[in-house]
């Protein structure tokens, strides 16, 4: 951000020297030089205008730049960090009559911006300058941003960039990110006021493509903060809505707090701290939803919609975002979750038993669900994460029908499941076949789930419980008989 802020100060003083030259009857062009040796002495790094610098009078005061180039600093070769094909800007006469300068759109053709981490961990969006070290020192009111005066009075109609590009590479880890295209239209800006924001990007990382789209209202402050209000948020198809965000610049990257948003019919409210500054840009997140829809949120994650309901969950973690491996196999994070009225789809417990029952009985199994599906009132659990594998050694499930309890673990990176549970029947299983026979009744039932999570295996293994159930019937009836038998002989002799 403060690069973006310096760049627009450079061009910004670049057009007002292009007034002063007007008036004094010079070529702006004349000023290029002292323009780039004073953005280079700021930023540390070399800065090219590659074409000469048109301008007009009339109808309006206008500058337009041809190609721009912007360093990337020592340790990154001659990759630039910026670069663009085209920048223009017109300005308002009138107001430099009372001293204000008022920009009109800022339009950049086809920017290109590579963040690159080198193989020694430095990264070239890191930019030191004196004015970064005084307001490292400077208080939370502190107007030491780098910032000048005159700059903080600025105001921008605006910024149309079209058909950009943004490359990510990590030389330590081998991560690279891609988003092309980019196109941000942001209306009229004045640091503090209210500007529209419309940011459309295709994001491809490891063959994953995300569309994404942001739409709301933006706030930048002198400070270097960002405020996002009723904004609307999608990725592919999960979304977020009346998303309210403050993005505060911390010595180690940023963080986003506060933070809420409507999501999935539920709310989501987050702290979360990215370390772009650190090597493997890891995220720290504290999380809570309340009321999400798991069905439609899950489909949209994973692409598999495989359990429903109303769910609470919280959870506090984080990962590493480039170290080299999947980023969810670095995920280490605590959490509870609670999910009432939903349904675990694909699989009918019920029916699995009374089907298992039919094959032990020798009879014909009753026919298989179009749609199976296990209903259940609530589903709850603690889980812990370590390194992307999710375990839990409470899980709990109740429904009219069944009693599930159990353990056990999901590879989030893999998505893979091992689950090993135990199903007592308490209700009736009519619709299913019937009342449970007495054999069944206060008795466990292993039930094995494992597999991927598209087609998960799901085992009952009834014939031991009866085995186990028999076994302890017959044991009862004999020490019955000997207690009657004992009984017997007692008598006789007596």
């Amino acid at each position: 951000m403060r690069v973006l802020f310096i760049v627009l100060g450079g061009i910004t003083a670049l057009i007002v020297t292009g007034i002063g030259a007007l008036l004094l009857l010079f070529d702006p062009n004349d000023y290029r030089d002292s323009l780039t040796t004073a953005v280079e002495d700021q930023l540390g790094r070399s800065f090219v205008i590659e074409d000469e610098i048109g301008w007009s009078l009339f109808p309006r005061l206008s500058l337009e730049l041809g190609g721009i180039r912007l360093g990337s600093g020592d340790g990154f070769g001659d990759t630039p960090l910026l670069s663009a094909e085209g920048v223009s800007a017109g300005m308002a006469v009138m107001p430099l009559l009372s001293g204000q300068i008022q920009l009109e759109t800022l339009n950049i053709d086809q920017p290109t911006v590579r963040l690159i981490r080198n193989q020694s961990g430095q990264a070239n969006w890191q930019i030191g300058t004196a004015g970064a070290e005084a307001g490292e020192s400077g208080g939370a009111g502190s107007t030491t941003s780098g910032l000048p005066d005159w700059l903080a009075g600025l105001s921008l109609g605006g910024i149309d960039l079209s058909d950009g590009q943004l490359f990510y590479t990590d030389q330590t880890t081998g991560e690279r990110l891609a988003a092309d295209p980019v196109n941000l239209d942001l209306g009229a800006i004045a640091l503090g006021q209210t500007a529209p924001i419309t940011f459309e990007a295709a994001i491809e990382r490891d063959g994953e493509q995300w569309q994404t789209r942001i739409d709301g209202d933006l706030i930048v402050r002198r400070d270097h903060t960002l405020s996002l209000r009723d904004t609307a948020v999608s990725a592919n198809d999960l979304t977020l809505t009346e998303l309210n965000a403050d993005v505060v610049q911390t010595a180690e990257g940023w963080r986003i707090h506060p933070l809420a948003a409507q999501f999935y019919e539920g709310e989501y409210s987050g702290d979360i701290r990215l370390g772009s500054q650190q090597s493997r840009m890891p995220i720290a997140f504290d999380e809570g939803l309340n009321g999400v829809a798991m069905g439609p949120l899950l489909e949209a994650l994973t692409g598999i919609k495989r359990l429903t309901g109303t769910a609470g969950i919280n959870a506090d973690g984080d990962m590493a975002l480039s170290s080299g491996a999947e980023p969810l196999g670095t995920l280490n994070a605590r959490g509870d979750f609670s999910i009432r009225d939903g349904a675990i789809q694909g699989v009918n417990i019920a029916r699995l038993i009374r089907e298992a029952l039919a094959r032990l009985n020798g009879e014909t199994p009753p026919a298989a669900d179009a749609n199976p599906s296990t209903d259940f009132t609530s589903l709850t659990g603690s889980v812990v994460v370590r390194d992307g594998v999710a375990r839990s050694d409470d899980i709990a499930m109740d429904s009219p029908v069944l009693r599930l309890r159990g353990e056990g673990q999901t590879d989030l990176a893999a998505q893979t499941l091992d689950f090993s549970l135990d199903v007592s029947v308490v209700g009736s299983l009519q619709g299913q076949g019937g009342e449970p026979p007495e054999a069944l009744r206060g008795v466990s039932i292993p039930l094995q789930i494992e597999g991927a999570w598209s087609e998960p295996s799901v085992r009952l293994n009834i014939a031991r419980v009866l085995q186990q159930s028999q076994g302890t019937q017959i044991r009862e009836r004999v020490e019955e008989e000997v207690d009657n038998l004992r009984d017997r002989l007692e008598g006789l002799l007596n």
